[in-house]
């Protein structure tokens, strides 16, 4: 029996190949006996577009061709619902794809979001907005705001913007961390709140990281040099480095001295003195591998 799929893409999404994406879309759909339904996004209100498609149609899986944003838009819609999301990422940096270690060829992509086995994975909430794979305040949201300010693109483009923002960051930061029915008051260039275990760029920075236990990691990054921040956002850390603090939990509140900047999912949201995290278990199906 056929099935109905909306197949969501954003055209500008940083490594996308519209044609090719709609054509192996078809081919899939296909293979697999589905209905194919495009929507294409466009800026300007697509979430709420999205959510009348959903209304409309008794979809069997919602597929993004996009980067991390357009996944977190569609996410959100499809939270504690029993709608599959696949995911072919198409951004310039595609973290939670590469949290995941989701293969890189587009065929198999296609695969697992056309056909792979759905799995709840948490997600969580910070200062009321989704996250799917990791948060942070500090001097990586200040890089983003600073990559997404420059025009670049690609890891290249990231990568050229460490510097004017390490040395025109305002950082140590000053963070008072509740977590755990306990208080630290600390330090650092910046709070992580990670479900996923990498950034983007490959970067491990949550090596205990399970995207489906309930939990989720706060990593407080100490004060680091220029070289060891490098090294930090394209190497990642490792289990027992002096460098970092992490707590295993399902929430955790930070107040800071000052307005800090925010990232979630590769997204900057904003400037906040006050940050509340908390895990939003088992809350989305997500298409994966085949056991």
């Amino acid at each position: 029996m056929e099935k109905d799929l909306l197949l969501v893409i954003n055209p500008t999404a940083g490594s996308i190949d519209y044609n090719l994406i709609l054509s192996t879309a078809q081919a899939f759909a296909k293979l697999y006996d589905f209905k194919l339904n495009i929507y294409t996004t466009s800026g300007d209100d697509d979430a709420e577009d999205i959510k009348k498609l959903l209304r409309e149609t008794n979809y069997d899986r919602v597929v993004v061709a996009g980067g991390d944003g357009t996944i977190r838009m569609v996410a959100k819609l499809l939270l504690h619902s029993d709608l599959i999301l696949g995911i072919l990422a198409s951004g310039s940096a595609n973290g939670l794809a590469t949290s995941l270690e989701y293969p890189t060829e587009l065929d198999a992509q296609f695969e697992i979001a056309f056909n792979g086995e759905s799995k709840p994975i948490d997600t969580i909430v910070v200062n009321d907005k989704l996250c799917t794979h990791i948060a942070d305040i500090g001097i990586n949201a200040e890089l983003i705001y600073n990559y997404d300010k420059s025009g670049s693109s690609g890891l290249l483009g990231y990568a050229s913007q460490v510097l004017p923002t390490v040395y025109n960051s305002d950082y140590p930061f000053k963070f008072n961390i509740s977590v755990n029915n306990q208080t630290i008051n600390t330090e650092g260039i910046l709070v992580a709140f990670a479900n996923g275990k990498k950034y983007g760029t490959g970067s491990i920075i949550n090596p205990k990281g399970k995207i489906n236990d309930g939990k989720f990691e706060v990593i407080v990054f100490k004060t680091l040099g220029v070289k060891q921040i490098f090294k930090t956002f394209f190497e990642g850390l490792r289990i027992g480095d002096e460098h970092f603090e992490m707590y295993h939990t399902t929430s955790v509140s930070i107040e800071c001295n000052d307005k800090i900047a925010l990232q979630i999912d590769g997204e900057y949201i904003g400037k906040y003195s006050s940050i509340k995290a908390t895990v939003n278990p088992a809350s989305l199906l997500l298409a994966m591998p085949n056991s």
